[in-house]
């Protein structure tokens, strides 16, 4: 049987501290930097008294969490890392491993840098990064895929740098998946940022973690990461309500990493209340079922949940996409082809397919035939 091509559509890289090194040198203490911690090693300084996840949850694939031996291998940080995430020979090779043809890769470190207030590190933050991935995907441009980030409080810079990172080879932009409370994405003025992704064709990403504001809006405990996925029901449920996706048809949101087993059951919720609450005539700024918009605007990944699967009549298996996150320690990882095998056991082949490549492939114009 012939391998049918396979693409991750949410992988990563693992920022090093070096990246954060210009900062320190412009911005002092207020700059984002690695500091070492007794508890759990590693972990990212925000600069303004907020520490970031630790190094080694980004690293230790297939790890759990609980137990004694994760928790004191945390002060480890850096040294957990397997050398794909650095050397792109190597990681090649475990893409090779894994039945893996080529990544879209996302940021770790720098998801929490959505919540740094001062602009200037936040704009120069990004840039740093956005160019540290543009060299780093040059060693494997035929497998390696960048995201680059921009923040979304001066929208004519943010413009300017999705502008420059897409001449740089970049296939798309994460912003937060949770917007300011003063400024939620259903306020017309985000408007001229929409129109200009949509015309460049740059796919917005909305990864777990990256929310304007800790947590994804919600209360502080330990279900939080559980529940993440209320943060970005919030998100994609103001986009469509508001009107933004009937203005922007062209626009691509990507949920990213929150799974999907909470979809189908959120957006058959929004149809109801739009059609008991008399559709159009009390939403006028959405002409059509909230679920339209989900399947015209949104893409949402998934690495190794059955329920989002179970669903996607209703989800829309075209909005589909699968992802490995290598090589965090959620990460399916080194068992990717087995993971799919059992989750998609009742999938067409077609199907399958369309999740785990054409897909991806579609979304971010990715050179395969798909």
């Amino acid at each position: 049987m012939v391998k049918q091509l396979c693409i991750s559509s949410d992988s990563h890289i693992v920022e090093p501290p070096e990246l954060f090194e210009p900062l320190k040198k412009r911005f002092g203490d207020r700059a984002p930097r690695i500091i070492d911690t007794e508890d759990v090693g590693p972990r990212l300084d925000l600069g303004n008294g907020q520490l970031g996840i630790a190094i080694a949850g980004f690293l230790q694939a297939g790890t759990d969490f609980g137990s004694p031996e994760a928790l004191e291998m945390r002060k480890k940080g850096y040294e957990l890392a397997r050398p794909g995430v650095y050397d792109i020979a190597a990681r090649l090779e475990d893409q090779d491993l894994d039945g893996v043809d080529a990544e879209v890769l996302y940021p770790s470190l720098i998801f929490n840098v959505y919540q740094i207030e001062d602009l200037d590190i936040l704009k120069a933050t990004f840039a740093s990064y956005n160019d540290w991935v543009t060299d780093y995907v040059s060693g494997a441009p035929d497998r390696l895929f960048g995201l680059g980030c921009v923040q979304l409080y001066d929208l004519d810079q943010a413009i300017d740098e999705m502008a420059r990172i897409k001449k740089d080879g970049h296939v798309g932009v994460s912003i937060p998946a949770t917007a300011p409370p003063s400024r939620p994405y259903s306020d017309p003025w985000y408007d001229k940022f929409w129109a200009a992704a949509q015309d460049m064709r740059m796919p917005l990403a909305m990864h777990i973690f990256t929310g304007a504001t800790p947590n994804h809006g919600l209360p502080n405990s330990h279900a939080g990461y559980a529940l993440a996925f209320c943060g970005i029901a919030f998100t994609v449920a103001d986009l469509i309500h508001s009107g933004v996706c009937e203005r922007f048809p062209g626009l691509r949101f990507v949920v990213t990493e929150f799974e999907t087993g909470w979809t189908a059951h959120a957006l058959e919720r929004m149809d109801w209340v739009y059609k008991r609450r008399g559709g159009a005539r009390h939403y006028p700024a959405i002409p059509n079922k909230p679920s339209h918009y989900w399947r015209q605007n949104f893409r949402i990944t998934f690495e190794d949940d059955p329920i989002g699967i179970m669903t996607r009549d209703k989800i829309g298996a075209e909005t589909l996409l699968w992802g490995s996150d290598y090589p965090h320690g959620d990460s399916v990882f080194p068992d990717s082809q087995g993971v799919l095998d059992r989750i998609m056991a009742d999938c067409t082949p077609e199907e399958r397919y369309r999740m785990t490549a054409k897909n991806v492939v579609d979304l971010y114009g990715l050179p395969f035939e798909a």
